[in-house]
């Protein structure tokens, strides 16, 4: 499209100016940029002083949109066009993961506002659910459009009024605390030993799930396992008062809604149990402990009996190794009779009956796989090499092994001159090792294992838990 006249843009203040912001003749106080040239002419660009460093306060424009750019024709431009305006927000500086806004126009046609709700949402996707003030970086592109065509104005890398602005999000009107507790037939009602629940190292609006194991005997599920959820305001205090549960004192579901104030459940289901809460949707669960993940895909012919699984130590948080190379699902049993998780809205996260997990983006191979069923979310992390080291070559070498086609089996020749400690490690690194028990080799940090003078043929098992290793002497 030829642009034929001159069109200038300002961006307007993003909050109220103070009296000193305005000169004796009351012209709002701008900072010029220079000029971009276009087919047709000149756009000049100018931010307002107040953008530039602001703040902004989004619960101030709630229900509205908050303006944010001012356009005037220093000419007219070609008949039947009109100037359409995005927002670029960001979170990062270089706008890696910026997320773009269409303005709206006002009614008075020289103005544009970014609707209120838009910016919050974009905030919370980039920056999380936390109601505290954090930095947006923000910058602008215009566009001439007649309403079937839409042209830039300069081109792709042509941006106005880049500037930071601290924005305070929408305030949820949820307080979500650091640590939640659980009291009740667990401990005696005794809230000063109140078992705390496990989380992420998330914020906690980011990840406001946290979960506790627990272990229902039949003589309390028979009688009623009763449960309070404890705030750590309330722990500290040791205060009853604002303990949340269910409606219906004595409800014995397994799901349901949280009230503070509430009174206490009753289960009446036996076993080891998860017990999940979400602190800012105030929900519970308590669902069966899985032991294991089962792990089916395109590596072992969908097949989840034949797969390998991922073991937890609190029911929460489980790991493994994986060899992926294609698709795959983590399933709860060894078959597809109790449902599955799949991906998620987005890589990392985790949904219940979701597609299939793509392969990693390494392509295939061995990865050690970590994946937590409260907050729904896994990770894969490659591994190149597998070797061994110790008291044998002072601790400060390695001696790699060598992998199977699948890479769950891993082989290699190793001469002990002397009796000490070694252990298998990942990557020639201490970011994921084995050791212990051979016959049980554990990856949390486990002891050294030891080993007698002797020439020896060393084979490790990854396939299966328990991991395990033997060593035949030559």
């Amino acid at each position: 499209m030829k642009l034929t006249k001159y069109i200038a843009i300002g961006v307007l203040a993003l909050g109220l100016a103070s009296c000193d912001d305005k000169s004796d003749l009351g012209v709002m106080q701008v900072n010029p940029q220079t000029p971009v040239l276009t087919p047709g002419g000149t756009l000049s660009v100018t931010a307002t002083t107040p953008l530039s460093g602001g703040n902004i306060t989004l619960s101030d424009y709630q229900g509205g949109s908050v303006p944010a750019v001012q356009y005037a024709f220093v000419d007219s431009v070609m008949d039947n066009t009109t100037p359409v305006i995005v927002m670029q927000l960001a979170s990062k500086e270089d706008y890696s993961d910026a997320i773009d806004i269409t303005l709206e126009n006002a009614a008075d046609g020289n103005t544009c506002s970014v609707s209120t709700q838009a910016w919050d949402d974009a905030f919370r996707r980039l920056l999380g659910k936390a109601p505290s003030a954090k930095p947006n970086y923000v910058r602008f592109a215009a566009y001439l459009t007649n309403g079937t065509q839409l042209s830039r104005v300069g081109d792709d890398n042509t941006w106005f009024a880049p500037t930071t602005v601290t924005v305070t999000p929408i305030d949820l009107g949820i307080r979500v605390e650091e640590a939640y507790y659980l009291v009740g037939s667990v401990n005696g009602w005794n809230l000063a030993t109140a078992i705390k629940f496990d989380h992420s190292d998330k914020n906690v609006y980011d990840d406001p799930v946290f979960t506790l194991s627990i272990n229902v005997t039949a003589e309390q599920a028979k009688e009623g396992w009763w449960w309070k959820i404890v705030p750590e305001s309330n722990f500290k205090a040791q205060e009853w008062n604002g303990l949340y549960g269910p409606e219906m004192n004595g409800d014995p579901a397994l799901s349901g809604n949280l009230y503070a104030g509430g009174e206490a459940g009753a289960l009446n289901t036996a076993g080891q149990q998860l017990f999940t809460i979400d602190m800012l949707s105030c929900t519970y669960s308590v669902t069966n402990a899985l032991k294991q993940l089962y792990t089916p895909g395109q590596s072992n012919g969908w097949a989840p009996a034949e797969s390998s699984t991922l073991i937890t130590r609190d029911f929460t948080n489980y790991n493994g190794f994986l060899y992926l190379n294609g698709e795959w699902l983590m399933t709860p049993a060894p078959d597809w009779d109790n449902g599955k998780w799949g991906l998620g809205a987005s890589a990392g996260t985790l949904v219940a009956e979701g597609a299939n997990i793509p392969c990693p983006a390494e392509g295939a191979g061995l990865y050690w796989t970590t994946a937590n069923i409260g907050s729904l979310t896994y990770s894969t992390s490659p591994i190149t090499s597998i070797s061994l080291i110790g008291d044998f070559n002072g601790w400060g070498g390695d001696v790699d092994l060598t992998p199977s086609d699948d890479m769950l089996t891993w082989t290699g020749t190793i001469t002990f001159e002397n009796a000490g400690g070694w252990k298998f490690r990942c990557n020639h690194d201490w970011a994921v090792s084995l050791g212990g028990d051979i016959n049980d080799l554990t990856t949390d940090n486990g002891s050294n294992i030891n080993a007698e003078p002797g020439t020896y043929k060393v084979t490790l098992s990854l396939k299966n838990h328990p991991y395990t290793a033997t060593l035949t002497k030559e």
